[in-house]
């Protein structure tokens, strides 16, 4: 028969009964061994005659006992002597303990322990876990020890988080938990991306502001040794402070930036420098299009005048004839057009004999 202590540790009664023969009178007593009589003791063992031919033991089991074995013997008048038995064992549920705190704040770079005090019969096996995952011991960081607490040493921003730890009694299949939602405080650590910017006049520019550190720390931004202005227009803060955005650079926008973040814990900044560049004069499109009229035209009266000269014809041909009025010059074909033309007239052959 099993024994099962109560979660919170309260004691337990188990009732044992043994019913004598109602022809045969007999002594009956409980006991642990067979040498070995129980007596009654306060918040342990109590025997009780129910009637003539019941007589009840309670045990209390209010810690771990070793399984036993608890045997009731009679005795009659005669001497004959009869003895039954029962098997107890104790087991209990895991339970946690002591030190049961769902929050935990520490500082960051500091030694860390989470205990997980937890009984429960026989002794449950502990794990930690931390997003759903079993925690891999990490040498110089991460370690748990036989009792089941996790050490952190040198805890950083990134150990925060929500840890549970699991009590696990693998032969009954029970488990429990306890979730611990770990806070790790630190001062503010600033950084950008990039500090030495070079953006155009006349464009639109952001820069953001990298923070670290908890609590949250407060954002202030500077330029120079002076609050940017944040007027909405000129110069837009997002809603969370950490980015700042210029429109319509000029010249008046260089210089010094600083991003400061400051926290219970400590104060940091950094500082970029903005250099804003003249955008290059370029040429306009009008320009490009009168160029590339006038690039046509030249070629267009380049091979205008090569057909004036060869072959007196064109547009400069047309201008001599019909607005200057002079009349057009004769064409003299070359020897090659002359034989091409003789050529192409067709021979008579006399058949006769007799020249035509």
């Amino acid at each position: 028969m099993m024994l099962k202590m109560s979660p919170q540790g309260c004691s337990v009664i188990l009732v044992l009964l043994l019913t004598k023969s109602a022809s045969v009178e007999a002594t009956i007593k409980w006991m642990i061994s067979d040498d070995e009589e129980i007596e009654d003791e306060e918040g342990r063992y109590k025997q009780k005659d129910i009637d003539e031919s019941v007589k009840s033991l309670y045990v209390t089991a209010s810690r771990f006992e070793p399984d036993r074995v608890i045997q009731c013997h009679a005795e009659s008048e005669s001497g004959e002597t009869s003895t039954a038995q029962i098997k107890l064992r104790i087991i209990q549920k895991p339970t946690f303990v002591k030190d049961v705190a769902t929050r935990k704040e520490f500082t960051a770079d500091s030694m860390v322990k989470l205990p997980c005090d937890v009984v429960g019969i026989p002794h449950p096996q502990v794990t930690w876990y931390r997003y759903g995952m079993a925690i891999t011991p990490l040498p110089g960081h991460l370690s748990a020890s036989a009792d089941g607490t996790l050490t952190i040493e040198k805890i950083q921003l990134s150990d925060a988080g929500m840890y549970y730890c699991m009590a696990y009694i693998r032969e009954r299949n029970e488990m429990a938990y306890k979730n611990v939602s770990v806070i790790v405080n630190a001062a503010p650590i600033v950084r950008f991306n990039y500090t030495n910017p070079n953006i155009t006049s006349k464009s639109n520019t952001s820069f953001t502001c990298f923070v670290t550190g908890h609590p949250e720390p407060q954002i202030t931004w500077k330029k120079g040794d002076e609050k940017v202005p944040l007027d909405g227009q000129k110069y837009v803060l997002s809603a969370n402070g950490l980015e700042l955005s210029i429109t319509e650079l000029d010249k008046s926008d260089a210089g010094e930036y600083t991003c400061h973040a400051v926290n219970s814990y400590g104060e940091h900044n950094t500082t970029l420098f903005l250099q804003v560049i003249d955008v290059p004069q370029g040429v306009g499109a009008g320009v490009v299009t009168g160029i590339i009229l006038l690039v046509l035209l030249v070629t267009l009266l380049a091979v205008d005048l090569t057909c004036y000269r060869t072959r007196r014809r064109g547009f400069l041909m047309y201008l001599a004839t019909h607005v200057l009025g002079q009349s057009a010059p004769r064409v003299k074909l070359e020897d090659t057009d002359l034989k091409k033309e003789t050529m192409a007239k067709s021979h008579v052959v006399n058949i006769s004999g007799i020249d035509a």
